[in-house]
């Protein structure tokens, strides 16, 4: 075992470091995709529907990020958004190239890279990574970092009242029902401001970092929000992720496709007492 340790504590710092290669990589092609936005790079095709599309430069920059990974660690299975399952080994990566695609394609400056990687079942690492401001937000053994500086954040505010929450809900492709109408309505009139800036993985890592106390997601997948979720218990965030039941969900590498249901909170912020708190357990979101 004490021989093992320091292999595995090598092998930890060689997947961090292959990690921020990867993400900088997928984000220099993404950003010079941005700025030099041209038919080519933004032509899209619809997925779930035309409110769900995948851009040329969303695979190029899953494209950059895996070649990265397995040029140096080539025994890793890799769940990209654009490609799905690839690989083989005990080290996992879970990737989206492009988390807030429509707003890359409509020219709007907020999307990011997002890079969790695992190894045998245990983090070792998130990364989320805006190239557009060049701020790379990172979870490693414990130490939340923002380009490389740590951070301690620090409860701006603890009830809704005095806070903004971040939600991409209610969510495009299905018209709403009235009581989705009627929890969202809640929600405008219990919290200071309710923002939909169009990247779960930000509306994460800026939770982690203090710049919102709450942020509340039920349409996403494994990519949106595997990093993300790191970057919470970096920050020794809230983490509320529910099951399509409403059953309480420890949200682990295996688990996080089952997470239909999601809330992070900043540690100091009052969520028992939250608005948000009541509508989760009524099952009204």
């Amino acid at each position: 075992m004490t021989i093992n340790q320091p292999i595995l504590r090598d092998l930890h710092e060689t997947i961090v470091s292959v990690a921020r290669e990867a993400a900088l990589a997928a984000g220099a092609v993404a950003r010079k995709g941005f700025i030099e936005a041209s038919p080519e790079n933004l032509q899209t095709e619809q997925k779930a529907g035309f409110f769900d599309i995948v851009t040329a430069c969303d695979k190029a920059a899953e494209a950059a990020a895996c070649d990265i990974i397995w040029s140096r660690l080539p025994q890793s299975r890799i769940l990209g958004e654009e490609s799905g399952w690839q690989g083989e080994g005990e080290t996992t990566w879970i990737i989206d190239p492009i988390d807030g695609t429509s707003n890359f394609a409509s020219g709007l400056p907020f999307f990011c890279v997002s890079i969790a990687a695992y190894h045998a079942g245990e983090p070792v690492c998130g990364i989320v990574y805006d190239p557009m401001r060049e701020e790379l937000f990172m979870a490693n053994a414990g130490r939340l970092t923002l380009n490389g500086d740590i951070v301690s954040p620090f409860s701006r505010a603890s009830s809704d009242r005095h806070v903004e929450l971040l939600s991409n809900a209610p969510y495009e492709g299905e018209r709403p029902d009235l009581a989705a109408l009627e929890a969202y309505a809640d929600l405008v009139t219990s919290f200071r401001a309710v923002r939909r800036l169009g990247s779960c993985a930000l509306h994460l890592a800026y939770v982690a970092v203090g710049r919102v106390a709450i942020a509340y997601e039920s349409k996403f997948s494994a990519w949106d929000i595997a990093a993300g979720l790191q970057l919470v218990a970096a920050a020794s965030g809230q983490i509320i992720a529910q099951g399509a039941n409403g059953q309480r969900i420890e949200p682990s590498e295996q688990a996080l496709g089952a997470v239909k249901r999601l809330v992070v909170a900043q540690a100091g912020f009052d969520y028992q007492s939250s608005c948000l708190s009541k509508l989760m357990a009524d099952g009204k979101l």
